[in-house]
């Protein structure tokens, strides 16, 4: 049996593929892997990652929001299937392997990731940070559903193309200043 399929609607008249309802682009993974190299070439990771940070944290939110509303689905349930979502398009397999709602806190792990393959084993650094911000976006929402304040921060401690078995983020909260 293979992977659970992801549901594509494309209107005819508009050419706009959605998936629940949000409108999507579909796009090879070698055109994320190099806009990524291309522009670390230009800006520097450290500028790079900051830069997807912060809009992949609000479009982690944005997308949550959307989804728990489409599938009436609980914080912790609605951070698991955008992890699901990221999964059935490609860019590996994700999985929170650790999450206390209460404190804030979680561990995500990145199998076959596809910006590590992408970059290949002996690259010898972390290159999967595009996920930090996404992951933190997915946490912002199960905080603000909780009702707590905090700013979610996430960190990628373990990289396959720096010769790690897998990818690995740790989430914590910080307190708002």
């Amino acid at each position: 049996m293979g992977a659970p399929q992801v549901p594509i609607d494309v209107d005819p008249e508009t050419g706009i593929w959605r998936t629940d309802g949000l409108p999507m682009i579909y796009l090879p993974r070698h055109f994320l892997v190099n806009m990524q190299k291309s522009v670390e070439a230009a800006i520097g990771p450290e500028a790079y990652r900051q830069t997807l940070y912060d809009s992949s944290d609000l479009s982690a939110l944005q997308w949550c929001r959307a989804e728990a509303k489409t599938h009436g689905l609980t914080p912790v349930e609605t951070f698991r299937h955008y992890l699901k979502r990221l999964s059935q398009r490609g860019y590996g397999q994700l999985e929170i392997t650790a999450l206390d709602e209460a404190a804030g806190t979680a561990t995500v792990v990145v199998r076959h990731s596809a910006f590590a393959l992408g970059y290949g084993p002996e690259t010898g650094r972390h290159v999967c940070y595009v996920f930090e911000g996404s992951f933190a976006g997915g946490m912002r929402y199960v905080l603000e559903m909780a009702g707590r304040s905090g700013v979610p921060i996430c960190r990628e401690v373990a990289c396959a193309a720096a010769g790690q078995p897998e990818c690995r983020f740790e989430l914590r909260c910080e307190a708002m200043a």
